[in-house]
């Protein structure tokens, strides 16, 4: 979107510093409030070359008619409706950038932070992750249910697969494209024929964070501030014996050595 001058190991290379993926089901009207703008005008200010991709997850709305006639910058991937993990995977292997980053439509994560992940990609992190649960972070607006089902979903995570990863469900996470491309093609819970039904909260980021950490990628946790943003598409109470029946599959496959973790092992 603008000229690529970041200091990295590879500025001597053409095609985009950084893609930025944002998976989209029924979010018209967040296209038609101006919000998709907000972020296509924060790369457009930036002195280095991005891309911005929307992965439209089969919407019944004009998502995808509205993205076309008003921003015809953003690459738009239309797919059959799979579900966000299927939507960010396609996303984010499609992505030609150095750096690879994907968010939510609703900004429930400011756009800001994508300097923050930057800057420990450039420092020699091959995964950032943004937290809602370290010294820093700000979350604001979430029910207290909601709160309450996120902590013992973390607990259950940290106990069974990620110890030491505080917040794995936060939509805010970059990577180097080169680990992007090895982790997202490697799931297997969420794999592309992985079945859904309507808009819904899953359990794919806990599988994509056990692949990086397995197979020996540098992970980073930043404080980010967060809002709850309010939709009546997802019931993530209702959703949560769901997600834990996923991590409970993705335990079950890394129990039994389903995952091929020594072909892409990395030194930590």
């Amino acid at each position: 979107m603008s000229g690529r001058n970041m200091t990295n190991d590879h500025d001597t290379e053409p095609g985009p510093l950084l893609s930025v993926v944002i998976p989209a089901y029924n979010e018209a009207d967040n296209v038609a409030r101006g919000v998709l703008r907000k972020t296509i005008d924060f790369l457009a200010a930036k002195q280095f070359q991005s891309e911005l991709i929307v992965v439209d997850d089969g919407s019944s709305d004009e998502t995808a008619a509205l993205i076309r006639k008003h921003h015809p910058t953003v690459k738009l991937i239309a797919s059959r409706h799979e579900g966000k993990a299927a939507s960010v995977r396609k996303g984010m292997l499609q992505a030609t950038g150095e750096y690879a980053l994907f968010m939510d439509m609703d900004l429930a994560t400011p756009v800001s932070h994508i300097d923050d992940c930057l800057a420990k990609l450039v420092d020699g992190y091959d995964v950032v992750i943004g937290s809602r649960q370290l010294k820093g972070s700000r979350r604001a607006g979430d029910p207290p249910g909601r709160r309450l089902a996120a902590m013992i979903f973390s607990m259950v995570v940290r106990a069974l697969l990620l110890p030491g990863i505080r917040d794995t469900q936060c939509g805010f996470k970059a990577f180097r494209r080169s680990a992007a491309q090895e982790i997202f093609s490697q799931l297997q819970v969420f794999s592309p024929n992985a079945q859904v039904d309507g808009p819904r909260v899953t359990a794919f980021d806990v599988e994509l964070l056990l692949l990086a950490r397995s197979r020996g990628f540098r992970i980073a946790e930043i404080p980010i501030s967060w809002r709850h943003v309010p939709t009546q598409r997802v019931a993530l109470l209702s959703e949560s014996p769901r997600m834990l029946g996923e991590v409970v599959a993705v335990w079950w496959k890394y129990r039994t050595g389903k995952y091929d973790f020594d072909s892409g092992k990395r030194n930590s």
